[in-house]
């Protein structure tokens, strides 16, 4: 029977060994990773993506609520309204504070670039109206509110001001001209004081009342300054990106208008020599049927102002990337339906040829041309191959490009295109590529704030615009960092082999990738199941004050938080001088307490004192071996049995 169990027994604990996991961590888990839309995006297109209403109604209805702004009248309630636009800029880390005699507001966003470069966005923050005045200051003032939001999200090697100007003095010198405007003055001469080179600045001023009667592709206008004395490139151009960026979003309900006669804040802009752009309605009000100027009034076009602030802020976007020894890569990506169309639309700085690479789907065929608005440029092409590529024959002028393609397929059709071509910003003649640099990493990004740097994603194939890539509840970057994979669930695998698995390591702030984050040479399991600091080189450190160090407790294993870790009775420090366990109280699991085989004088390190096969524990006598008495006392007789026994032999044979 005993036989019979030892080998049922054995053929158990075999089994076990062999078909049981031991200490197994999980497989690895395979994510199926879904790309971010905004890569399908260009970076000045995201722009319009990640704005929403309330970043231009929130400032809009405070602003108007705090009631008459105008600098001259005692109750003004500019500085309050001046001092909630500080709060809500410094809030998305952006630096302002007044600026000039005349205290207006003025935001500024640091680039990374070297160089003095800057947009600048403004509106008027007085008024001199009897209402709350949200069609001439409120108004803009919110868009520009709502830009700074928008651009605050992105990191650009340019400067980005965002302007709220006191004192719209209405007087007439002797020209009848306007010659008031101090707060503008006063921030566009702190901006030339200080070397800015401010490349665009865009004025906000009488916006976004609907007038159903009027032209829907008139409702605002970007008035520029005198083509003819001025250049292309400091007057129509800018205007020419704002409409474009406007017709991205969806609205085509602007258009670019020469004219320098609207006297307004953009004005002390061109004294200085800045290239200006001025947004007004382009509506005429009836005086006698004026729309209502309160903010929930249905003749304020909420929609349209929140686009104008995202169309801004593309084109700022759009500017600022300018550089580095790169040509503009404009993308286009598309399903279009059949007979549908999709537009790449842009503005062309410097006149060129253009090239158009891209791909499309397997069946179908698409057509595609280049125009102006007004002109065809070049084409129409119909196009059948999947992947394709287009040169146009003669140079493409300065101005606004439209490159259309559309489906003539009855089925959708999957479209990719890029649009490569060189800039020229300032009209010098030197491309925007060859004068504008930066510091690498080209661009400085993190847009998901997963501390990967965008430019490193790619090399790691991870999203720049998800910050945890395989949905496994570590950031980008840390995976990287400590050596995971970014790319599949390996939350609760054991990369360091420590017996503690990746998600747990990192939410304890324990480093993964080794078995001792503090270096102080005690593994990080042992700490945490001892409930030392794995954090902190506490190896020397003598936490139960038995003049055992957490070192030395770690190698003999011992409990560094106990003199008596096994509640035996004999001290730690004891233990292991005599080369015990300080976590047993039976070292040799012999059933005999430790304590009381040091009080019997016999060794806890010898299961079998008397080394008569019985343990201590069990054995009456533990210093007495009764096999070697029970011989002692048998010698006699059997020797005395022996002599009897040899002497009747001898006896019978003799």
């Amino acid at each position: 029977m005993i036989l019979l169990a030892l080998i049922i027994s054995s053929g158990t604990v075999s089994y076990l060994l062999l078909f049981t996991p031991q200490n197994q961590t999980a497989p690895p888990q395979e994510v199926i990773i879904e790309p971010h839309p905004y890569n399908n995006l260009n970076w000045w297109d995201i722009a319009e993506e990640i704005a929403s209403l309330s970043e231009l109604l929130e400032p809009l209805g405070k602003i108007a609520g705090f009631g008459n702004r105008y600098m001259k009248n005692p109750n003004t309630h500019y500085y309050t309204a001046a001092s909630y636009l500080i709060d809500r800029l410094n809030d998305l880390g952006i630096e302002t504070d007044y600026v000039g005699t005349h205290y207006s507001v003025l935001g500024h966003q640091r680039g990374y670039g070297t160089d003095k470069r800057a947009i600048v966005f403004g509106a008027h923050l007085d008024s001199d109206e009897s209402g709350i005045g949200v069609q001439q200051n409120a108004g803009g003032c919110a868009v520009v509110s709502a830009i700074a939001s928008i651009l605050s999200q992105f990191r650009l090697p340019i400067d980005i001001y965002y302007g709220f100007f006191s004192y719209n003095t209405v007087f007439l010198d002797d020209q009848q001209q306007l010659r008031a405007m101090w707060g503008s003055k006063d921030v566009a001469q702190y901006l030339k004081d200080n070397g800015v080179k401010v490349i665009a600045y865009y004025n906000f001023d009488e916006l976004l009342y609907v007038d159903p009667l009027q032209d829907p592709h008139e409702r605002l206008l970007a008035e520029y300054n005198n083509m003819f004395t001025y250049g292309y490139h400091e007057t129509k151009y800018l205007a020419d990106l704002l409409v474009a960026a406007m017709q991205r979003t969806g609205m085509d309900v602007m258009s670019s208008v020469q004219d320098w006669s609207t006297q307004t804040d953009h004005w002390s802009f061109w004294h200085e020599g800045f290239p200006a752009i001025n947004v007004r309605g382009g509506h005429t009000i009836d005086p006698e049927n004026a729309p209502a100027d309160v903010v929930s009034s249905t003749s304020y076009d909420k929609e349209q102002a929140l686009n104008l602030a995202k169309a801004a802020a593309s084109v700022a976007v759009y500017l600022g990337l300018k550089g580095n020894g790169h040509e503009t890569s404009f993308k286009l990506k598309q399903t279009l339906e059949p007979k549908g169309q999709a537009f790449i639309r842009t503005v062309i700085s410097n006149p060129q040829t253009l090239k158009l690479s891209g791909s499309k789907s397997i069946n179908g065929t698409v057509r595609i041309s280049f125009h102006n608005g007004t002109n065809t440029l070049y084409g129409p092409i119909e196009i059948s191959e999947q992947r394709f590529s287009i040169q146009t024959p003669s140079i493409i002028p300065l101005g606004p490009l439209y490159v259309q393609v559309t489906n003539l397929y009855d089925e959708p059709v999957d479209i990719e295109l890029y649009l490569n071509y060189t800039s020229d910003t300032d009209g010098d003649g030197t491309l925007d590529k060859d004068q504008y640099s930066w510091p690498e990493p080209n661009p400085p990004l993190d847009w998901d704030h997963d501390l990967l740097p965008d430019d490193e994603e790619k090399l790691y194939g991870t999203d720049i615009f998800i910050s945890d890539t395989d949905s496994d509840s570590i950031a980008d970057g840390v995976e990287v960092m400590y050596g995971m994979d970014p790319l599949r669930d390996d939350t609760l695998e054991d990369l360091d082999h420590d017996g503690l698995n990746n998600i747990r390591e990192l939410m304890m702030g324990l480093d993964p990738s080794t078995n001792d984050t503090d270096g102080d040479a005690m593994d990080d399991y042992w700490e945490v199941t001892f409930l030392t600091n794995p954090l902190v080189n506490d190896s020397a450190a003598d936490y139960d004050n038995d003049t055992l160090t957490n070192y030395q407790e770690y190698i003999y294993g011992s409990d560094p938080w106990s003199s008596d870790g096994d509640f035996d009775g004999v001290p730690d420090v004891e233990e292991v001088a005599r080369g015990m366990n300080p976590l047993s109280d039976d070292t040799d699991n012999d059933g005999l307490r430790d304590q009381l085989e040091l009080i019997d004088g016999l060794d806890p390190l010898i299961p079998d004192y008397d080394v008569d096969l019985a343990p201590d524990g069990y054995d009456h006598n533990p210093k007495i071996n009764t096999i070697i008495i029970i011989l002692l006392i048998s010698i006699v007789p059997i020797s005395i049995g022996t002599v009897i026994f040899w002497r009747k032999m001898y006896h019978s044979n003799n």
